[in-house]
């Protein structure tokens, strides 16, 4: 194979590859609407603002740092996200702040001649979150060393969905606490994995895998939040879903009970 026809081939490979990217950019002709979620007052005086979006597009869409993805005044590149999941996410940005800030901080987002921008109205009282997302937006955060006026990477938030709303649920969001299945039954596992897009240019590894438990426990993709487990024998096991930014971890646990298949009666 002749060298000039490998270049030929890697320069079409990359031209399509190019030519994908604009499509897809192309067609975010939707607009990204920005809002601020609010601020928690840290115990060390300090207080963290949070920021959030909702691509209202069915791709995700890329908008690096600059005119069309900026914070003002001041520096226009604070570490926001770059890349922008299709959907709602609350959370996306948690930037910590003095005591005595004024309030004077906006994000901009441009897309397909589209403009949003978060509220002037930043230390707002009605903006104090109640406790609930408080606790989501701090988790893992420590105030007194985070870097101010930036947005912060923080370890990705996991959850596990009993559908089922079982007794075993905890809670109103139903997070799993334990499950029961049959021996000859698939357990679906319904978890979630929400990231802040920190580090930039990376995407959080998943993983499924078996704590304890009398058996194997086989999982139909263990890379992915979203799967089906087999278990090999009865008993009591505890398995775990975790997911790493490749700066931070986070990691859930999760009871199963598996009882013996039920006998079939005969005929």
């Amino acid at each position: 194979m002749s060298r000039a026809f490998l270049c030929v081939a890697s320069l079409i490979i990359f031209a399509g590859a190019r030519t994908q990217e604009a499509l897809a950019q192309a067609q975010a002709s939707q607009p990204i609407y920005l809002q601020y979620d609010g601020f928690v007052k840290n115990k060390d005086g300090t207080l963290t603002l949070s920021f959030g979006y909702f691509n209202t597009n069915h791709i995700d869409v890329e908008i690096e740092p600059g005119v069309n993805n900026a914070f003002t005044p001041g520096a226009a590149d604070r570490n926001q996200p770059t890349r922008f999941l299709t959907g709602r996410h609350r959370f996306a940005c948690s930037m910590i702040v003095p005591g005595d800030f004024d309030g004077k901080i906006q994000w901009t987002v441009r897309i397909a001649g589209l403009i949003s921008t978060t509220t002037v109205k930043t230390m707002d009282p009605l903006y104090e979150l109640e406790l609930a997302s408080a606790k989501k937006v701090i988790n893992g955060l420590d105030s007194t060393k985070a870097p101010k006026f930036v947005c912060v990477n923080r370890a990705p938030a996991i959850q596990v969905i009993n559908p089922l709303a079982d007794i075993n649920a905890g809670g109103d969001t139903l997070a799993a606490v334990s499950f029961t299945v049959r021996l000859d039954q698939d357990l679906a596992l319904n978890g979630s994995i929400e990231d802040d897009g920190l580090p930039r240019g990376g995407k959080p590894a998943t993983a499924w895998r078996k704590i304890s438990g009398p058996g194997e426990v086989s999982f139909s993709d263990s890379t992915r939040a979203i799967t089906r487990a087999r278990f090999a024998a009865s008993g009591a096991y505890e398995i775990e879903l975790s997911a790493s930014d490749s700066e931070l971890s986070n990691s859930v646990r999760v009871k199963v009970t598996v009882s013996p298949p039920e006998d079939k009666k005969p005929n």
